[in-house]
């Protein structure tokens, strides 16, 4: 009876958690190499650009 609703919370919440750790990767990666713009640096409302220089 009370796994109907622990299951469901446990995987509901793993869910969250590994989408949670995957978007800090990626933020991460984008924040910390230099030819990406990161859009959590930029005031602009356009996504992250290739650097050309």
């Amino acid at each position: 009876m009370v796994l109907q609703f622990v299951l469901p919370a446990i995987v509901v919440f793993a869910f969250i958690m590994i989408s949670a750790y995957a978007g800090a990767l990626r933020a991460l990666e984008v924040y910390f190499d230099p030819d990406l713009d990161s859009i959590f640096l930029s005031d602009d409302a356009e996504p992250p650009k290739f650097r050309r220089d």
